[in-house]
């Protein structure tokens, strides 16, 4: 998701003084945490949650990546 869909998604969804949990990755987040992940296992790992369901994605987005960078 780009921060530009995800800002309209919280602005339609939330009043602006609402407080919410947030969690997000970023490219930054995801490469420290394995050797050797690059831009194309990061283009992959965001295509794998284009459709997503936002509870989810904190349960499996490691896994994901783990399961990107052995095969790849």
């Amino acid at each position: 998701m780009k921060v530009k869909e995800l800002i309209k998604h919280l602005k339609k969804y939330n009043n602006l003084d609402d407080e919410i949990i947030v969690a997000y990755y970023s490219y930054a987040d995801v490469c420290d945490s394995f050797d050797g992940f690059n831009q194309t296992h990061w283009q992959e790992l965001v295509s794998r949650y284009a459709d997503y369901e936002y509870d989810l994605i904190g349960d499996d987005l490691y896994s994901n990546a783990h399961e990107i960078i052995n095969d790849g």
